[in-house]
């Protein structure tokens, strides 16, 4: 067994027989996405039978990676057949062996390798079955232990059938009852058993709004060796950070079902952080009592920006300057806020809706924003562009080179859990019915993500989107650190000289962008598509990186609205409110908008018939004088109360 890291030839190997088959590419790209290297090595009939050892052919590394059939085709051509392979945990300190299937072959190379703990391969079936993450073994499941997710799909996903015989197996992950992914030891080499039979293809084309988890079983395994077995020579995240940001309220003391001064108690005493998406239109209505409760009791930037008028498409057009015009008249707004106000707020931008296009992120990196946040990480007008890949990235960089950060609803915990282990920060969204039966679900949710991960820290958007960043020791003992926004903090907290390679993404053509580090300027270089900044810091020192583009655009001039645009955002923001002041928390109004929701869903035929009973019921309301001018607005004005 070598155990001497320098001795290593190679990170990974991945095992192939004769040439590298689609599965192995697969692995290799999974492997290449976390920053590691891999090396092909291919094993033939003739190799074998020429008598080479296979210590001979596969060089000393740290993992070995192979698909079953590729063993089970060097044990058919083996004078000693799969016993022959176990020399194989020689050259690895950790083996994985995935794809296998419900066959005598498979099974005896599984036997062989897990010295018979485990006795044969078989089909993982079963209604409704869920995978489920062993607690104990945090070093090799992360933010996922203890979790149950995902559903068994029988047709890609096989398990394995415990021996009496031999030693007892770890079970790290199972499919409802049955191992899935399972670690045993043999000699001083740990060997993994994953019953996946299709692997993730991070080039596979996505659908808008699918979710990493979707692809638990067939991606999160392979992720969990590599990180396990490389530490800190893969990407990783060590400073993982969170807030809850709250979508359109305007500061008064109520809005809705949101009470500023009691969020700003639970923050306190739950030591967590929440950020208001605010509508810059509504920069003149905030209340001075509200304004100056948030500025003596929170230090931290409470406000970010939230559209411009926050009207339906105002960010998914394809008109580049006057999308400049809004981001810069939305930036505006929110300083004049901040000088009348004293509330500070972070220049990052929360599309409404949700609803983007590409010229959209273009204009905020012209206008100068730090990032943005956003539910669909994927643009309106650029829907097929997506795949795996940028599900998988902490931060969306391939437009414009400006960062997309994505956030979702505090519904669904694994998937928070996924963010969290591919080093996202986790950005949770809600809106003021959330807090429709008081602070207990904020509360639950703020204690279970701090048990996904004790690092969590909570901090203002702009903090946390400025401080994101992932980090790899590379072989010559450089730290390498990967970051998004062009405002960055990087602090040394060990106890010893370190000498850092920055990386940011600059695709862009143009003047070169000018590097700050502590506000003196320095020499950086861009290799393939990747700016560099090397930079050492002694021991608890920190540096302050700023990335400044040289590019002068026109068109930034901020837009100007017409009269009418002004008449009708005045009547959008009136509705909108009455509808989250008055019809959801008044509970008759509130069923009956929820129906009118639910049957624009439907057919055109059925939906216009339960509209027709809704419009009756809403008439038989107008008779009680208290709901008559509320039932009228709401059914005239109905588009705008979804």
């Amino acid at each position: 067994m070598i155990n001497n890291r320098k001795s290593w030839t190679s990170d990974v190997v991945v095992l192939c027989w004769d040439k590298p088959n689609e599965a192995d590419y697969r692995v290799q790209k999974i492997i290449a996405h976390l920053g590691a290297g891999a090396t092909f090595v291919s094993l033939s009939a003739a190799a074998l039978v020429d008598g080479k050892s296979l210590q001979t052919l596969v060089p000393s590394c740290s993992c070995l990676i192979a698909d079953t059939e590729t063993l089970a085709n060097a044990a058919d051509t083996l004078q000693n057949g799969a016993p022959g392979l176990r020399s194989l945990t020689n050259v690895a300190e950790h083996v994985l062996i995935y794809g296998f299937q419900p066959t005598d072959r498979h099974d005896t190379i599984l036997r062989a390798f897990s010295s018979s703990s485990l006795a044969r391969v078989q089909s993982l079936s079963g209604a409704n079955l869920k995978f489920h993450v062993a607690e104990g073994y945090r070093d090799w499941c992360g933010q996922f232990s203890g979790l149950s997710l995902g559903v068994v799909d029988g047709s890609r996903e096989c398990s394995f059938v415990e021996s009496s015989d031999g030693p007892q197996p770890d079970v790290l992950i199972r499919g409802g009852e049955q191992p899935f992914f399972v670690r045993t030891t043999h000699g001083e080499s740990q060997v993994f058993f994953w019953g996946c039979s299709e692997l993730a293809d991070l080039d596979e084309r996505v659908r808008r709004g699918s979710r990493p988890s979707a692809w638990f079983s067939r991606l999160a395994p392979l992720m969990m060796f590599l990180r396990g077995a490389l530490h800190d020579r893969v990407w990783h995240n060590d400073h993982p950070q969170a807030c809850l940001i709250i979508d359109d309220p305007i500061l008064k003391s109520r809005y809705g079902f949101l009470e500023y001064e009691r969020l700003l108690e639970n923050m306190r005493r739950r030591k967590f952080c929440a950020c208001i998406a605010f509508i810059p239109y509504n920069y003149r209505r905030s209340s001075k009592e509200v304004a100056a409760l948030i500025a003596s009791s929170w230090e931290q930037p409470f406000l970010c920006v939230h559209g411009c008028d926050h009207t339906g498409f105002e960010f998914a057009t394809s008109d580049l300057a006057s999308l400049r015009g809004k981001a810069q008249l939305a930036l505006e707004r929110m300083r004049t806020h901040a000088q009348l106000s004293g509330i500070a707020f972070d220049d990052v931008m929360v599309f409404p809706q949700g609803r983007f296009s590409t010229e959209a992120i273009t204009a905020l990196k012209d206008a100068g924003y730090l990032a943005t946040i956003n539910g669909d990480v994927c643009p309106a007008t650029n829907p097929d562009a997506w795949t795996l890949r940028d599900l998988l990235t902490v931060a969306v960089t391939k437009f414009a080179d400006f960062p997309l950060f994505g956030r979702r609803y505090p519904r669904e915990v694994p998937d928070f859990a996924f963010d969290l282990f591919l080093g996202r920060p986790v950005f949770a969204a809600e809106h003021h019915d959330y807090f429709r039966n008081g602070y207990a679900a904020l509360g639950a949710f703020v204690e279970t993500l701090n048990a996904l991960d004790d690092r969590l820290q909570w901090s203002n958007v702009g903090t946390v989107c400025s401080r994101t960043c992932l980090a790899r020791t590379a072989p010559d003992g450089d730290i390498h650190v990967r970051f998004y926004t062009h405002r960055f903090s990087l602090k040394n907290d060990s106890m010893q000289t370190r000498h850092y390679v920055l990386q940011t993404q600059h695709t862009q053509s143009g003047p070169f962008p000018s590097v700050t580090v502590n506000e003196r300027e320095l020499v950086c270089e861009a290799v393939g598509g990747i700016l560099q900044i090397r930079l050492s810091l002694d021991p608890g020192t920190s540096a302050e990186i700023r990335v400044l583009s040289n590019r002068c655009e026109a068109g930034a001039i901020p837009w100007k609205p017409t009269e009418v645009h002004d008449a009708r955002v005045r009547v959008r923001r009136i509705l909108s409110e009455f509808r989250d002041n008055y019809v959801d928390t008044i509970l008759v109004l509130s069923r009956v908008l929820s129906k009118i929701r639910t049957a624009r869903s439907r057919r055109q035929a059925t939906k216009d018939r339960s509209l027709g009973t809704l419009r009756l019921v809403i008439a038989f309301l107008t008779m009680i004088p208290a709901c008559e001018t509320l039932c009228r607005i709401a059914l005239e004005f109905g588009d705008l109360c979804e």
